[in-house]
């Protein structure tokens, strides 16, 4: 039986679409290996809305899995900078929970 701890995904350097399928990859490996996956954005040094896609997308894979994936508080200020411009964090959003580290609810809900 696998344990459920939980894993930390520390996403660092630039994660913007440059290096979206290296973000992918680790965010992917992350999944596959592990139930509870935790991202850390704190040492993020750019960030895009391709960022935000990876993330959510990664959100879904794993709820598909029946697997969690949230992300640690407070968000890296890249990321931040994103979700702020973009209207991501309002409170009307889909996944602002998500974003806020405040729910460990699954995709769409």
């Amino acid at each position: 039986m696998t344990e459920e701890r939980t894993y930390t995904l520390v996403l660092s350097g630039d994660a913007g679409i440059k290096s979206a399928k290296e973000v992918a990859g680790a965010l992917t490996e992350a999944i596959d290996k592990h139930a509870r996956i935790e991202v850390d954005t704190q040492t993020l040094s750019g960030a895009d809305v391709t960022t935000v896609q990876t993330l959510l997308s990664a959100r879904a894979s794993a709820h598909a899995r029946a697997k969690h994936l949230t992300l640690l508080a407070p968000l890296g200020g890249p990321l931040q900078a994103v979700l702020d411009a973009a209207g991501f964090l309002s409170s009307d959003q889909e996944h602002v929970g998500f974003w806020s580290a405040l729910s460990d609810q699954p995709a769409g809900h």
